[in-house]
């Protein structure tokens, strides 16, 4: 069962190809343009304790492209008038997640292990740590 598009502003499923067989499976991603963005910086999150939680933040510019490479979670997304939650665990849908989107990830699975490629390189002035000045960007966006 394919997942419907998110609601939330400017964040959006890609599809990443692939190939199965008997020896089991392999998909990838091309830096083509299916990003949207040329990737600056990788990152990935590993041995999440459990109960634990990563994000819980926005970002000013930054786009990111989150895939599950192992296990799974919850993504918790919020464009500061749509709030949704939507599951992050199939290797072949990539989850694009737009500037100015509060995301947090939770509920890992055991050995959960996620892939983000970031459009721009870390800079800690980009981020929106606090919700308030958040929603406050966020709102004064779209005004």
């Amino acid at each position: 069962m394919t997942a419907p598009e998110p609601k939330t502003r400017d964040c959006r499923w890609i599809a990443v190809p692939g190939a199965s067989d008997a020896r089991g499976n392999v998909n990838f991603l091309e830096f083509d343009g299916r990003l949207g963005f040329v990737p600056k910086r990788l990152f990935w999150l590993h041995g999440i304790a459990p109960g634990q939680w990563r994000g819980r933040h926005g970002h000013r510019e930054s786009h990111l492209v989150t895939l599950v490479l192992n296990g799974g979670c919850k993504v918790h997304l919020d464009d500061g008038q749509v709030r949704e939650t939507v599951h992050l665990h199939d290797p072949s849908r990539a989850l694009h997640i737009a500037p100015y989107v509060w995301h947090e990830l939770t509920d890992f699975a055991p050995q959960t292990v996620i892939l983000v490629i970031a459009s721009t390189h870390y800079d800690e002035a980009e981020y929106l740590r606090d919700y308030e000045t958040f929603r406050r960007e966020a709102a004064a966006r779209i005004a």
